[in-house]
């Protein structure tokens, strides 16, 4: 199990920016190595994405679940993906909070379990990547937030959802 978190800042309120954060589509263009995202249901999501950690590059179909979403303060989701000799499970939660000059922190951790040949790199090699990932992912959303291209939210809740990783 590794578990890892971060906060982002940004100029923009944190409700400008939940229609980013709950868009599929702008998720598509702004998550690192993302082929496609296919909104199943407003809290189903399919995706294929590829990850690179070191000389491995496996490409995962990815499933997730949103598990609770309290506008505009708080997303979580729960993902499960499977690539060739390689799986992970995660629950992430992303907190959107006020501060003091009219911006927002995102604070986002995630606990995941990682299987098959990325896991043998190790948490090291797999916080750095993360880091990197989730870094870039948060720039290109607030690039597009502030060029104000359109942005519509389409995540909701499962009704009842838990998230939670299975020991």
């Amino acid at each position: 199990m590794m578990e890892f978190e971060g906060e982002f800042e940004s100029d923009l309120s944190r409700e400008e920016l939940w229609n980013y954060f709950t868009d599929p589509d702008v998720l598509a263009d702004c998550a690192p190595g993302t082929d496609s995202i296919e909104l199943e249901s407003p809290h189903e999501v399919t995706a294929t994405i590829s990850v690179g950690v070191g000389s491995v590059k496996p490409t995962f179909d990815v499933e997730m679940l949103v598990t609770r979403t309290e506008r505009p303060e708080l997303l979580e989701m729960q993902a499960d993906g499977s690539a060739s000799r390689n799986a992970f499970d995660a629950v992430a939660e992303m907190r959107l909070a006020e501060n003091g000059d009219g911006g927002t922190t995102a604070h986002w951790s995630a606990t995941t379990d990682v299987s098959g040949m990325i896991a043998s790199l190790g948490q090291r090699a797999l916080g750095s990547v993360t880091d990197k990932l989730v870094t870039d992912f948060f720039e290109d959303l607030e690039a597009k937030a502030q060029e104000g291209e359109p942005a519509e939210s389409k995540l909701e809740a499962k009704p009842d959802a838990e998230a939670s990783l299975e020991d």
